[in-house]
């Protein structure tokens, strides 16, 4: 979402924007259509469809970003109404699963083909590309200079933002697909291993000493400042920090607070009866979730409680949820047939609108 417009990926490759999103009357602005015919993941659970955008778009300097899952990324001009081409378009090696990330004048993006790319705002030649040992479906994000991406080799890389060279890895027992947080000098990140891994983020010195490291030497290892290890299956989702805690969701139907540096103490929300897959988001000091069941959970984080019944949306919340914090509105995308968008209100839980996605998927 950018200046009150809404940006929705699509299973068949296209992405609806809307706008008048704040009232009960949202306005289909453009559709964009990508030029790639879509692919199914094959290990997705419960998809109606086969699918080509999994990433969430990122808009930054006018332009919409997105990759599909034949290894595209794409840029249109978000200001234009009505149908219009594609304005730029780079081409990986893999297909792309995780969402770009836009840090000053560079888009970040990783591959199905193993590498993170560092992409010019028009997605010509790469200023560089980092190899990893596996397929990267992790969304970077890029903090002080340096960008943190998780891979299916089973590590998380610090690499500096401006050579690309690898600062440390932190090495998990699992692939990684989930998106990394970074809060207080941490980096937190969950791995299929089950366990949830804290590290401290990248020094100066470790950037200076990447920056002086000959090409293809070994990255240094980072070790964990804890591991938590309470969980009963895969990470897949982004963390959130709120209050001296961090919350995360698992593929066990629960959700985690963790002390942000204690991991011993902890709060398990148990009533989700389906799959956590997208990161939980905080509107009005109340902490959203969805889960797989195809229902909403508001929780109070601080008495560990939830607020009203569960808002049943009757299909699985797969994609990561949309939330306006000055609105007080969370966008929610529910993946049953029509692919139906729905805007809450909090802290009520208030059903705002609710849109089959319009497309020719």
């Amino acid at each position: 979402m950018s200046e009150g417009i809404l940006y929705v990926g699509s299973i068949k490759g296209e992405v609806l924007t809307l706008e008048d999103i704040y009232t009960d009357n949202p306005k289909e602005k453009a559709t964009f259509t990508l030029e790639s015919q879509a692919t199914p993941l094959t290990c997705a659970p419960r998809i109606s469809k086969a699918m080509s955008i999994y990433g969430t778009p990122a808009v930054a300097n006018g332009l919409v970003y997105v990759g599909d899952y034949n290894g595209n990324v794409y840029a249109f001009d978000a200001t234009v109404s009505g149908e219009t081409s594609w304005k730029y378009k780079f081409e990986t090696g893999g297909a792309i699963v995780g969402s770009p990330v836009v840090a000053g004048d560079t888009v970040y993006i990783g591959s199905s083909d193993g590498k993170l790319y560092a992409l010019p705002l028009d997605l010509r030649e790469p200023k560089w590309t980092f190899p990893t040992k596996d397929k990267i479906w992790s969304t970077p994000v890029v903090e002080g200079n340096v960008v943190y991406i998780g891979s299916s080799d089973h590590n998380l890389y610090a690499i500096d933002a401006e050579s690309g060279k690898g600062i440390w890895k932190l090495e998990t027992e699992g692939a990684i697909a989930s998106t990394p947080l970074v809060d207080n000098g941490t980096v937190y990140i969950g791995s299929f291993d089950s366990k949830f891994y804290a590290v401290d983020v990248a020094t100066e010195e470790e950037k200076l000493a990447a920056a002086a490291r000959e090409e293809g030497a070994p990255i240094p290892i980072r070790p964990a400042k804890w591991v938590f290890e309470e969980a009963g299956n895969w990470f897949w989702t982004q963390a959130l920090a709120y209050n001296g805690e961090i919350w995360v969701g698992c593929l066990d139907h629960k959700v985690y607070a963790v002390n942000a540096e204690n991991p011993d103490v902890f709060w398990v929300y148990d009533e989700p009866q389906g799959a956590i897959h997208t990161p939980p988001v905080l509107v009005k000091e109340l902490i959203v979730i969805g889960s797989q069941d195809g229902n909403v959970y508001i929780i109070d984080p601080i008495n560990k409680k939830r607020v009203g019944e569960p808002i049943t949306l009757g299909a699985p919340i797969l994609a990561p949820l949309c939330s306006d914090t000055e609105k007080g509105v969370v966008y929610v995308h529910a993946q049953d047939g029509n692919h139906m968008l729905y805007a809450i209100k909090m802290p009520t839980g208030e059903m705002l609108w609710s849109e089959p996605f319009k497309t020719s998927g």
